[in-house]
């Protein structure tokens, strides 16, 4: 693929990540409302997956890993991948803004280009989770959680 074409299709699914999104409220509102209506944890992993972003990236994989798609691909060369990058945000939160090194720009740019802070925000000194974040971990749906069992689904739910 060329240059070009690849900084276009990359373009795209950002521009995906920022339409097809929805709002916090909404998505706290389908929460409960999947919650109230006894909806599984692997209905509600999906549900993440498919409104927040991810599979703007990733496919549905097997054995609890995620597989790529042609944007995952692409924007994932030379990325440590979405936990690891959680994990360096964790610190980078206690540095500040005008102390971070490129490196540390970077993976900051990254964490929101990504997605990220629909469920994690960065506050002065910490990482923080957002409403909706809050709301997830409570249902044990954090990152991890849903990509396994999205990952883990039989394959007629895929």
């Amino acid at each position: 693929m060329n240059r070009t074409l690849r900084v276009l299709v990359g373009l795209m699914g950002s521009l995906t990540l920022v339409v097809a999104q929805p709002s916090a409220q909404t998505t706290s509102t389908t929460l409960d409302r999947m919650t109230a209506d006894g909806k599984s944890s692997q209905e509600l992993a999906r549900y993440v997956f498919d409104s927040h972003g991810c599979k703007s990236c990733h496919t549905v994989g097997a054995n609890g890993k995620l597989g790529f798609t042609e944007r995952g691909k692409q924007i994932g060369k030379g990325f440590e991948g979405c936990i690891s990058l959680l994990t360096a945000m964790n610190l980078i939160a206690q540095v500040p803004e005008g102390q971070r090194t490129a490196t540390q720009k970077q993976k900051a740019a990254r964490f929101e280009e990504f997605g990220c802070t629909f469920c994690h925000r960065i506050t002065p000194g910490k990482m923080a989770l957002t409403e909706v974040g809050t709301k997830l971990t409570h249902l044990h749906l954090g990152c991890v959680d849903v990509e396994k069992l999205v990952a883990s689904q039989p394959p007629a739910h895929r």
